[in-house]
This record gives C-alpha cells, sequence and structure tokens, in this order.
C-alpha cells in the first residue's frame, strides 16, 4: 500500500463529525431535488420539440452561468463567510424552482421560457458553489478532509444518479409540475441543515488576509498552472465531465427515441445509474486504501469506456439499464478522484478560488459535452455518439497514463500542499519525481 493511499483512512472518517454530517444529509436532500429540475427541464423540451440538441442546450443553460461565474465566486469563497453565501443562494434556487412550477401551471411552455429559467438555476448555482466545495473544509479538522471531500462529491453523485430514477416516477405519476415542486421543496433542506449547524474550521476573515487575497484570482490561475497534481485533477475532471456526463442527457433520449419506454425506461435507467453510483463508494474506499489515486482514475476511465460502450450497444432497456450499473461506478470512482484530489493538494488560503477553477473546469466541460454531443447525436445518432465517447474515455486513459510527466495520472498521488501564508508570488513547480 502506498503513502498515498494510506492517509487516506477510511472513505466515512469525516461522518464522525456532526456538523459535517447534518450539511451532508441537507446537501444530498437539496441535490436530489435540485436533479428533479434538471431532469424535468429536458425531458419536457425533448417532447416539445423533438430535438436531441434542445436536450443538450438545455444541460448547457444550468452549467454555463456557473462557469461565467467563477473567478468572481471563487472570490468570494475566501473573503466572506461561505455558510451565510451558500444558504441566500440556495433560497434564490429555491423560487426560480417555484416559477418554473407556476410557469408549467399556468401554461407557459416556451421552450425559451424554460432555458431563461434554467439559466437562472445555473447563475444561482455559479454563485454559491466554489463556497459549497469549500465547506467540506470548514466542517472537519484537516486530518478528515480527504474523506469530506470524498463524500462531498458521492453525495452529488448519488443525488444525481437517484434524484433522476425517482423524478422519472414522478413525470409518468404526477406531471413535471410537481416535478419542480418537488424541487423547490427539496432545495430547503440545505439551508435547514446550514441554520441548525455550524462550521467547526472556519477560515481566518482578518482584514490583512482579505485584502492579501482580494480580486487575485489570477494568482489561483498561477498556482494551479505550477501544480502539476492539481493541474492533473483538473485534467480528470474535465474528461470526466465532457465525454462522461452526457450519459445523462442519453439515457433521456434513449428512453424516448431508441427503447421507447417513456418515463419508467427513464427511471429504470437513472435507478441503473444509482444502483452503481452506491456500488462504488465502499469499492472507492478499499480501493484507496490499497492503491494510489492514479491506479484508481485509470481504472476508472478505462471502466467507464467499456460500460459506456456496452450501453451504446444494449439492445433492450434491461441490458441497458444492466450496463449503466458499471456505467454509474465507474463515473462515481473518476469524477470523485478529480474533485477531491484538487481538495486534498490545494493550500488554505488559495482554497476557494482554486476550487472555483474546478468548478468552472467541471461545469464548462459538462456544457461542452452535453451541446457537442446532442448536436452530434443529431448528425450521427444516439448510438454512434455513445460509442465514440466510450473509445475516447479508453484512449485519454492511456495518453494520460503515458503522456507529459506534468499531466501523467501519477502526479494524482503527489503530497498536500499544507503552506497557509497568501503569497502574491508566483507558487514554485513541484520536483515531486514522476511515480
Amino acid at each position: 500500500m502506498t503513502a498515498s493511499a494510506a492517509a487516506q483512512g477510511s472513505v466515512f472518517e469525516a461522518l464522525r463529525h456532526r456538523g459535517f454530517a447534518v450539511f451532508l444529509t441537507g446537501a444530498f436532500l437539496t441535490n436530489t431535488g435540485g436533479w428533479f429540475q434538471s431532469l424535468a427541464v429536458p425531458f419536457v423540451l425533448f417532447q416539445i420539440t423533438g430535438s436531441a440538441a434542445w436536450v443538450g442546450l438545455a444541460t448547457a443553460a444550468q452549467f454555463v452561468p456557473i462557469m461565467v461565474f467563477g473567478p468572481y465566486a471563487g472570490a468570494l469563497a475566501d473573503r466572506v463567510d461561505r455558510r451565510r453565501l451558500v444558504l441566500w443562494m440556495q433560497l434564490i434556487r429555491s423560487l426560480v424552482a417555484f416559477a418554473i412550477c407556476v410557469s408549467w401551471l399556468v401554461g407557459w411552455h416556451s421552450p425559451w421560457l424554460l432555458l431563461g429559467l434554467a439559466v437562472a438555476t445555473g447563475a444561482a448555482q455559479g454563485v454559491s458553489m466554489p463556497s459549497w466545495q469549500a465547506l467540506a473544509n470548514d466542517y472537519v479538522p484537516r486530518g478528515s478532509l480527504a474523506s469530506a471531500a470524498a463524500l462531498n462529491t458521492v453525495q452529488f453523485n448519488l443525488a444525481r444518479s437517484f434524484g433522476p430514477a425517482v423524478a422519472g416516477v414522478v413525470l409518468y405519476w404526477w406531471g413535471p409540475a410537481v416535478a419542480f415542486a418537488v424541487t423547490f421543496v427539496m432545495v430547503l433542506s440545505v439551508v435547514v441543515a446550514l441554520l441548525v449547524s455550524r462550521p467547526v474550521n472556519a477560515p481566518d476573515r482578518t482584514p490583512s488576509i482579505s485584502r492579501a487575497t482580494n480580486g487575485r484570482f489570477s494568482e489561483a490561475v498561477r498556482y494551479t498552472w505550477k501544480t502539476p497534481g492539481v493541474l492533473t485533477a483538473l485534467a480528470v475532471v474535465f474528461v470526466t465531465g465532457t465525454l462522461g456526463m452526457p450519459i445523462f442527457q442519453h439515457v433521456i433520449t434513449f428512453s424516448e427515441d431508441v427503447f421507447d419506454s417513456g418515463e419508467l425506461g427513464l427511471a429504470a435507467l437513472n435507478l441503473g445509474l444509482g444502483v452503481g453510483t452506491m456500488a462504488g463508494i465502499p469499492l472507492l474506499g478499499r480501493a484507496l486504501r490499497r492503491v494510489g489515486r492514479s491506479t484508481v482514475a485509470l481504472a476508472a476511465f478505462a471502466g467507464f469506456g467499456i460500460t459506456l460502450a456496452l450501453f451504446g450497444i444494449a439492445p433492450t432497456v434491461a441490458t441497458a439499464t444492466a450496463a449503466t450499473v458499471g456505467v454509474g461506478t465507474f463515473f462515481l470512482l473518476s469524477l470523485t478522484i478529480g474533485q477531491s484530489t484538487v481538495q486534498i493538494l490545494v493550500t488554505d488560503h488559495i482554497r476557494g478560488r482554486v476550487l472555483s477553477i474546478s468548478v468552472m473546469v467541471y461545469t464548462g466541460s459538462v456544457a461542452l459535452g452535453a451541446a457537442l454531443q446532442g448536436a452530434l447525436a443529431d448528425v450521427l445518432g444516439l448510438r454512434s455518439t455513445v460509442e465514440i465517447a466510450a473509445f475516447l474515455l479508453v484512449a485519454v486513459a492511456v495518453a494520460l497514463r503515458f503522456g507529459p510527466q506534468r499531466l501523467r495520472l501519477s502526479r494524482l498521488d503527489d503530497p498536500a500542499e499544507t503552506s497557509s501564508v497568501p503569497s502574491t508570488s508566483t507558487v514554485p513547480e513541484r520536483t515531486t519525481s514522476d511515480a
């Protein structure tokens, strides 16, 4: 077992801290409810327009604002009370969900209106996401950060899979308005969690620190570029978002156009993703105790590509659902390794801004992948698009394993930066030897 793996400890370690457990529960419920809207909007747009490109636009509309607000949101995360910022932004997000519900009930079914409200949701998320990610650090001591970062990513992916699965059933029985109403109610869960819990490791907000970090997003860019481990982790996040994340829009179009299975087929496919995500949690913990993060990432990319290819050629909903179990497992592993490695390696004083870069990379890659694969599906067909993405996932795994040293997967096992003193100088590049 490597030293890096040994340092990880149990993936559930952070749950011993009550405040983090409360926050994580509220976050899971909120994200689960949020995916009701994220599924319902593309689903009704596909029914209205009949175009896979519109499904891609709906996904991009929710993620592009998050990328655009990234630099501003990252600076805020290092300067203001993160807990309060997340609380207010999630209140706004819930009100937008209420507006979507009302507009649907009164018969305003314009695709452009739905896209506009999706953009508003993305804007609220864009301002709050770096602070949300950094809160994992605020609720636990440094020794539990790796566990907290992993669990924060895990809860997001569990919500991403089970939320749409339940939403598919809700859409089938009660329609889009109820799905939008569920989003409005459940998004308030994290607001309640933040009100009843308090961070135990809040960063220093003294005037000297604020002045040192104010407006220096460029420092985070330089830090990221000069830190190969963080740079490689962001490459893993980008690849997962561009090539892998569109599976969640493909299950919509496959259930409608390929299998003609409607909402129940959609629920089954998303349930398969959720089961796979659940299966990936103990697998992640065992893997990190035995091997380094780089080995887990390599296996995750290869497995992701293979299971995605099986999904693309599946002849029935049942076989496609079986394939999505594997897809969900490897999606969890790849995204968790990428995002949690950024949290583990980054130094405290610049954490919010570097995490905002991570958020921008992830949301930008999701928007890019959604738009490109949606448009490609309209031209080449759904199955061909999925097979191309599967092949590229395996090809990228090989490239990152044997490519340039500063972008090799082995960089994911670099040691953490422990300095907490703000610096305005360029960060020296790591000289850690390539494992």
